[in-house]
């Protein structure tokens, strides 16, 4: 394993989408250039130990470590809290109806945000499998390689900010920001030459595998519609909707694009 991890490495192997996250293996350390692009690009950087810990970079040395390891998904080193979310009282000992909705609250598995948290699990998990799918076809697609990286890397932001209330940055695929997305899911046909599809047999398998994150993406959507919706019909997480909504977005023009692609 390098000591040393470049500019030239990072965009090899990672798809480096604004505000994405990267695991690095612990140990190693960024070059100047390879410290500024993460910089710039407002990635977290995670580092790996070979037991699986985690541990957050040391902003004063690139590449140093804290010593105490966190939370995967939260960054936290805290313990959480037990608090019952209807009493308020201390659970001393929590039953297998009760999750933590953040770090004190108790709340029943069947409470709305912990279902979104259930179909984004599901979702990441099928986006990994799918990303071992097309292993073997990641030379000759590099641009598909980085966009499920990114993609995959935007899902574990969306899970995140949900669980600790951050504010969920905008989606980005490579180049194509939140905006840029929108527009080309709007207008194939202008912007990649192919207008809609609803998938069929003759489209193949790569454009079903990425249909079935489409299709998953969707349901995810419409789960944090359900959790967040107020009785006045507004959001009070509308980022997480957006978010989520752009995200089926996004694998919809991945979909053109890779049907484009093989079609040629």
């Amino acid at each position: 394993m390098p000591s040393w991890i470049t500019e030239t490495s990072l965009r090899a192997e990672h798809g480096l989408a604004h505000g994405s996250e990267v695991h690095l293996p612990e140990g190693v350390r960024l070059t100047p250039s390879a410290s500024q692009l993460l910089a710039e690009r407002k990635i977290r950087v995670k580092y790996i130990g070979d037991d699986g810990r985690v541990f957050l970079p040391d902003e004063t040395e690139a590449g140093a470590n804290q010593k105490a390891s966190v939370h995967p998904l939260t960054s936290a080193n805290a313990r959480p809290g037990n608090r019952c979310s209807v009493c308020h009282s201390q659970v001393e000992k929590k039953t297998e109806l009760l999750t933590l909705l953040d770090s004190e609250r108790l709340v029943p598995k069947t409470h709305p945000r912990i279902a979104l948290r259930g179909k984004l699990d599901t979702l990441i998990s099928q986006t990994v499998w799918v990303q071992t799918q097309f292993a073997a076809s990641f030379e000759k697609y590099p641009v598909l390689r980085h966009a499920l990286a990114d993609l995959r890397s935007f899902m574990g932001n969306l899970l995140r900010s949900e669980v600790t209330g951050d504010v969920q940055s905008e989606i980005s695929m490579g180049n194509l920001d939140d905006e840029t997305i929108h527009r080309i899911s709007h207008h194939p046909l202008k912007y990649l030459g192919h207008d809609h599809i609803v998938p069929e047999l003759r489209h193949g398998a790569n454009v079903s595998l990425l249909n079935v994150l489409r299709a998953m993406a969707r349901e995810a959507e419409l789960d944090a519609c359900r959790a967040f919706q107020a009785d006045n019909f507004e959001l009070t997480r509308p980022d997480i909707v957006q978010g989520l909504n752009r995200l089926s977005s996004a694998i919809y023009v991945l979909m053109l694009m890779t049907l484009v692609v093989e079609s040629t």
